[in-house]
């Protein structure tokens, strides 16, 4: 019997849209010895149907049906059932090179890496963008490296939240009984467990992967669901304790309060471009950018909360400080009438121009 290589897990719910270039980009892999499970998680439209028309030609497809209880639970059902030497993970509405899983299989098995984490295409407003690695490649780092440098960045920004970039050594998660949890940004989640589990870790310089932004409604719901207030209880998670990190108390709460402000900044602007009545949105900016743990924090870690930034989070980060209402109005008519697909990308270079202090 072939031994399996690669596992890559799919999570399915209502993804009839893009579900087939998503399968065809799997089983055109040049890694043949791949398993494609397929967790269908209680999917109302023809997602099931898409899947088995192609199981009927290809046999390394899995198709696993369960009730509608979630994304992490049908993942954590994924692992379960996964026999490759490592895992990969893909979701329904985006697609991969194919080969993908064969230049990070072998990368893996060239350093005998727990993970491999590759660059990847981040999709969003009707282009494509190459998102780099972080840290320089081709170089294995260890635990220590990973203790000083990739734990806080999981902590402060979302650079390696995703699963769908990286491979995991099987046998690493199912021997710490490593799972994702059922809460909002399970990814992170997910990282901090298993890189604070790991003994080393493998950057390449290499994009295989293409991320759909799908909204899915989003810009005309976005005030649907309360993010800003997901986001304060995040603030208050204690991934310390919880992952036993390593990481010193004091700056554990200042990269999370960074990551808070940083949500702050992101929400704003969504808020702002969002097909909704002006009113309507500056009154719920108000509520976030004016809250007093918003002001409180932003006043406590304001250097830290710069670095890196742009013109936009400067002048953000000044609003909140000085409380202006007459401000923070003026930014969101600025963000609203100059905000536009097609010169999304301009806007964003113009902003990373950082400020210095004279």
């Amino acid at each position: 019997m072939t031994q399996i290589k690669v596992s890559v897990i799919i999570p399915v719910y209502n993804a009839e849209e893009f579900l087939a270039d998503c399968i065809q980009s799997l089983i055109s892999q040049t890694l043949e010895e791949c398993e494609f499970i397929f967790v269908n998680d209680g999917s109302t439209d023809s997602s099931q149907q898409i899947i088995k028309q192609f199981q009927e030609k290809d046999h390394r497809i899995i198709l696993i049906n369960q009730e509608n209880v979630g994304r992490s639970a049908a993942r954590n059902i994924g692992i379960i059932d996964a026999t490759g030497r490592y895992i990969g993970f893909v979701d329904s509405d985006d697609f991969v090179l194919e080969e993908m899983f064969e230049n990070l299989y072998n990368r893996a098995t060239e350093f005998d890496t727990d993970i491999v984490i590759s660059n990847y295409f981040l999709g969003r407003d009707d282009k494509y963008i190459i998102k780099n690695a972080i840290f320089p490649v081709n170089i294995l780092y260890d635990q220590n490296f990973i203790q000083k440098n990739v734990i806080p960045n999981l902590l402060e920004r979302e650079d390696l939240f995703a699963v769908w970039n990286k491979i995991y050594k099987r046998e690493l998660i199912i021997s710490h009984s490593i799972v994702f949890p059922n809460e909002y940004e399970e990814d992170q989640m997910f990282n901090l467990w298993v890189f604070n589990t790991v003994s080393n870790v493998l950057f390449i310089d290499y994009a295989g992967y293409f991320y759909r932004e799908v909204f899915n409604g989003v810009s005309k719901n976005i005030f649907k669901i309360d993010y800003f207030g997901i986001a304060r209880q995040k603030l208050h998670v204690d991934y310390k304790k919880r992952y036993n990190l390593t990481i010193p108390y004091g700056e554990f709460e200042k990269l999370k309060a960074i990551r808070f402000i940083q949500k702050v900044f992101y929400l704003l602007f969504k808020y702002a471009t969002a097909e909704i009545s002006f009113s309507d949105k500056l009154k719920k900016i108000q509520i976030m950018v004016f809250d007093p743990e918003v002001n409180m924090l932003s006043k406590k870690y304001h250097k830290d909360i710069l670095k890196n930034q742009g013109i936009f989070e400067a002048l953000v980060l000044k609003i909140i400080k000085n409380k202006s209402v007459a401000g923070l109005y003026l930014l969101v008519l600025a963000v609203k009438l100059t905000y536009h697909p097609k010169t999304s990308e301009i806007i964003r270079n113009l902003n990373n121009f950082k400020f210095k202090k004279t």
